[in-house]
């Protein structure tokens, strides 16, 4: 993806500014195109920041601020000037500042007609901004890739702090409300945030948002002081807040992605994008892209599951381990592995769809679990995969010289169906080349809470603290998911026995026994009054 295509592809969740603005050397893209004479459209001496870029015509996309701080921004009007190519004016249009017509993308001449009603007889404007973006600002942006990624719904429903009237800026300040000094200042527009495996964007401002201890022990914004009577210390040393607020999820995410099958499911747009096929929770088929298409926020459909739980820095964190399955290539002198063009995949599949005898051994991937999408899964499907891959690039003159195809699933590199090695990954992660994403979001009252029902929440046979099945490849030879129990993935080498453990019956005993005390003193002195008075009355 070139820096234009990451406009076109990924411009409609960018705020615009670094690298929407300027290329690596910190050129503004539009005016060193014109400076350098390069050709809009132009390979352009083949430069990732200008190949068949058109910036000299689109102009770039500034830093706008009214992305977040204007309610009324119209992001839809955006999206469509961004895919008309019209990107210096797409801040405009969205604003509701004027009327854009016209578009580079088709040749057409731009022309802007402002909206005069918005300025005042000095030329000024003065537009409803407000200092803390609203939550639907927030979401327009993180709504589906948290939906996708963490089963996110972001709803009243699901999330005691959005049914408080929280906003997201309450836990991820910015500016002059921040609580960390490396993103605390009135001019410092880092917005804070937490720490994420999945994310390294920015790792050196990680955990620079509210935590839970920073409301729930001070009471800030009127938040319950939390005291977890009767909870061992250290269960609150090495589990995270969220493993036990986030007992459940109820909106399903993409838990296995793979790219070496072909998807026929429909309402999938654009057609490339049929080469990713997705698995929820309970590994059933998942449609990720023609729901997105179908479903806004509001229409997820309810799905409950229980998180895996995963170690992380110390701490058992709930979180999304993502599985995946994909093309690769192993090349001479690097570490590491690289891909072929997902395009170059999904045109293999579309030439074979269409004519058969064209890369023959693909017809050999079949669905062996009935769930309506082929897997591949067995050595002769390996094979099929790995020979038709190397054909197909061998037939449009990429070159493989250096360089072997392999399928990947999950820490497993296959050069063929029987022979392949482990690559090396973080003990919480599926793979390698697959994120893991915790859970942050959606949390549970806290009568619902893990540990609400006593010690047998986690300590019985019935719960998945320690007992739950925990998915380890997404496919074997016989086409079912292949899991290991969560107390191994969590390093446990003793699952800890199904009943309470000694830590409650020395609490249960303890109570008992200043029960026992205090009715013995109680009637100690009662006697004593008895025969007291009895005395007396002699």
């Amino acid at each position: 993806m070139t820096s234009f295509d990451f406009v076109t592809s990924c411009g409609s969740c960018h705020p615009g500014g670094g690298p929407l603005e300027y290329d690596r050397e910190e050129f503004r893209y539009d005016q060193y195109m014109k400076e350098q004479g390069m050709t809009p459209g132009g390979d352009n001496r083949f430069d990732g920041d200008y190949y068949k870029a058109r910036w000299s015509e689109t102009g770039v996309i500034e830093a706008d601020c009214l992305l977040c701080h204007l309610p009324s921004y119209n992001f839809k009007e955006r999206n469509h000037q961004l895919d008309n190519l019209n990107f210096k004016w797409a801040a405009t249009a969205a604003s509701g500042l004027g009327k854009v017509s016209g578009s580079i993308k088709s040749g057409d001449p731009v022309k802007v007609v402002y909206d005069k009603t918005k300025f005042d007889k000095n030329g000024m404007v003065s537009l409803h901004m407000v200092r803390e973006p609203r939550n639907t600002a927030c979401l327009q942006c993180h709504s589906k890739p948290g939906w996708k990624k963490r089963g996110a719904s972001f709803d009243a429903r699901t999330d005691v702090h959005i049914r408080a009237g929280m906003k997201c800026v309450d836990c991820h300040p910015s500016g002059s409300r921040a609580v960390d000094v490396r993103i605390k200042g009135r001019e410092v527009h880092q917005i804070g945030k937490g720490d994420d495996p999945g994310g390294h964007v920015r790792n050196d401002l990680d955990n620079t948002m509210r935590t839970c201890n920073d409301c729930h022990l001070t009471g800030y914004l009127g938040a319950t002081i939390v005291k977890h009577n009767g909870l061992p210390p250290h269960h609150l040393e090495k589990i995270a807040c969220q493993t036990c607020h986030i007992p459940w999820r109820y909106v399903k995410s993409a838990q296995v992605q793979v790219s070496d099958v072909f998807n026929p499911a429909t309402k999938i747009s654009p057609p490339p994008k049929r080469i990713w096929t997705f698995y929820d929770q309970d590994m059933n088929y998942w449609n990720h892209y023609g729901e997105l298409n179908m479903f806004t926020r509001d229409d997820q459909p309810t799905t409950p599951f229980q998180p895996v739980l995963i170690r992380y820095k110390g701490k058992i964190y709930p979180a999304n381990r993502v599985h995946s399955a994909w093309p690769g290539l192993v090349e001479e002198g690097k570490t590491g592995l690289n891909q072929p063009f997902m395009k170059d995949i999904f045109i293999m599949w579309k030439i074979h769809n269409e004519d058969p005898s064209k890369y023959p051994e693909l017809a050999k991937i079949r669905d062996d679990n009935g769930d309506g999408s082929p897997e591949v899964n067995k050595p002769e499907e390996i094979d099929a995969f790995i020979n038709s891959v190397k054909a197909y690039l061998t037939d449009t003159n990429f070159d493989l010289t250096g360089k072997r195809v392999v399928w990947v699933s999950n820490d497993k590199m296959f050069y063929s169906g029987t022979q392949w090695e482990r690559l090396p990954k973080h003990d919480y992660e599926a793979s390698p080349y697959a994120s893991v994403h915790t859970l942050n979001h959606d949390i549970a009252p806290s009568k619902a809470a893990l540990g609400v029902k006593g010690c047998s929440d986690c300590h019985s046979k019935n719960s998945g603290f320690f007992f739950a099945h925990v998915l380890q490849y997404p496919f074997g030879e016989d086409g079912k998911p292949i899991t290991i129990k969560q107390a191994d993935l969590l390093g446990y080498k003793e699952v800890p026995r199904d009943r309470k453990p000694w830590t409650y019956w020395t609490g249960v005993f303890f109570k008992y026994l200043t029960i026992i005390v205090m009715v013995g003193l109680i009637a100690h002195m009662l006697l004593d009054i008895w025969k007291y008075y009895r005395k007396r009355s002699w």
